[in-house]
């Protein structure tokens, strides 16, 4: 049985068809890549899992049960995780203090949770900035420590929403191995990225959106040679 499952998938808002009949599943200890032109649906998909938005129709089963509808605090306490496009820690509580409060979750005690947060920290290369505060960390840190916050959940499945937007080639390079890290470490991952050979170097496998609806689903190499992916992200016609 598939950690998750998303079946038919469908958004609506009002009028405009934002994600349509949208399927695909990911396997314990898979790295997904999900991939597309902008606009294709990808983080509308990724606010229907994570539970910050509510699907027209269409089924998310996590280890077989339904969470489509659930709100986003039971979504997380199911047991997945999400980072977000555009970063927003607490900018003027320190880093441990950040992490500290997304281990509240699972553990209720202000010392469990610190502990929880500090190896954490220490997993994301993070220990020699625990008193620093959020808003004085670079932009590479501020996406680590948005990955710290969701990790101190203790996800079972992790989505990555653009984890390597704005960062340099060593930044993306040094991601690219967090990444792969962490789904070593027992988490699965499902992966937004416009960095195309980052996502295409450590991914499993990659489903590709168009217009809110899947045009393929394969390993990355076949994924490359795909036609109508090709036409997606060139604006090709197909032949």
């Amino acid at each position: 049985m598939a950690l998750l499952a998303v079946k038919g998938l469908t958004k609506y808002f009002g009028g405009l068809r934002a994600v349509h009949d949208l399927s695909f599943d990911v396997q314990t200890g898979e790295i997904l890549g999900l991939i597309g032109p902008n606009g294709a649906g990808k983080t509308t998909a990724f606010n229907l899992i994570a539970g910050f938005i509510h699907p027209t129709r269409g089924e998310i089963l996590l280890d077989g049960e339904s969470i489509a509808g659930m709100k986003p605090y039971a979504v997380t306490r199911k047991g997945i995780a999400r980072t977000f496009q555009i970063v927003k820690p607490f900018r003027k509580l320190s880093v441990l203090e950040n992490v500290t409060l997304a281990a509240f979750l699972r553990f209720p005690s202000r010392g469990e949770a610190e502990s929880q947060a500090r190896q954490v920290l220490e997993r994301m290369g993070l220990e020699s900035k625990i008193s620093a505060l959020a808003v004085d960390l670079t932009l590479s840190e501020q996406k680590r420590l948005e990955i710290a916050r969701a990790l101190a959940t203790q996800p079972k499945l992790l989505l990555l929403d653009e984890p390597m937007g704005g960062l340099n080639a060593t930044e993306i390079e040094q991601a690219s191995l967090l990444v792969r890290d962490i789904c070593k470490g027992g988490v699965t991952i499902i992966w937004v990225e416009h960095v195309l050979k980052a996502i295409m170097n450590s991914s499993n496998r990659v489903v590709v959106i168009n217009q809110g609806e899947k045009i393929a689903d394969a390993p990355p190499e076949q994924i490359v040679e795909n036609p109508d992916v090709i036409a997606a992200y060139l604006g090709t016609k197909k032949r």
